[in-house]
């Protein structure tokens, strides 16, 4: 249930906005991984561990298919961050209505499509989302990873149990409910890629369609 302090925050700052996001992250990573080519384009992290063992395997062709959701990734951050300062309060819509179209012209793609253009529109998708959706409730959150979202969770509860501090306490739950959606959407992927295969990408849409929706509807 939405909370009446959080009603009066924009959307990209709502607690359950960024549990619809996480949902949609959760997919998205799961369906890089098992359908694309065990590449996590959403996780950039993970694929620098990979490259760096593929170098020292000499692997180069494998090293190349990580580079290119790194490098995507980071020119992702650039784009929309020129986007927050160019269009201000109307970024959040735009970049949201652009990523669902990438998932919709995803989902259309054929089977045989190369994975590069898979890692490319998710690592894409994924690096604007990292850069404009960063807090909820005052507290400090990622749409798409669970790192931090682990400290954030571990080091407030130590606070909620030692200090008596029941905001502390909330902190934590909010956390760990973001890791649960995440883990989440990593199972639904699963569950429906065996049905749709390749076009299941398209269900990782339905969450940012609810996000955008609800922004245009409190304007």
């Amino acid at each position: 249930m939405i909370d009446c302090m959080e009603e009066k925050v924009k959307t990209v700052e709502r607690y359950h906005a960024f549990v619809l996001l996480m949902l949609s992250g959760g997919f998205m990573g799961s369906y890089s991984y098992f359908l694309k080519g065990g590449v996590f384009a959403n996780a950039e992290t993970a694929n620098l561990v990979i490259f760096g063992l593929s170098l020292a395997e000499l692997d180069f062709e494998r090293a190349l298919s990580v580079l290119i959701p790194i490098s995507t990734f980071f020119f992702g951050t650039v784009i929309s961050q020129a986007f927050i300062e160019k269009l201000k309060e109307r970024w959040h819509p735009v970049l949201l209505f652009f990523e669902i179209i990438l998932l919709a012209v995803l989902a259309f793609l054929p089977e045989d499509t190369p994975f590069v253009f898979f890692h490319v529109a998710i690592a894409l998708i994924s690096s604007m989302q990292f850069n404009t959706f960063r807090q909820a409730r005052g507290v400090a959150m990622s749409t798409l990873f669970c790192t931090a979202h682990l400290r954030g969770c571990g080091s407030q509860l130590y606070s909620a149990i030692a200090n008596k501090d029941m905001k502390a306490l909330k902190k934590s739950g909010y956390h760990a409910g973001l890791i649960g959606t995440f883990v989440l959407g990593a199972i639904l992927s699963s569950a429906v890629s065996g049905i749709l295969g390749t076009h299941s990408i398209a269900l990782a849409a339905i969450p940012l369609i609810a996000v955008l929706f609800e922004d245009l509807l409190s304007k």
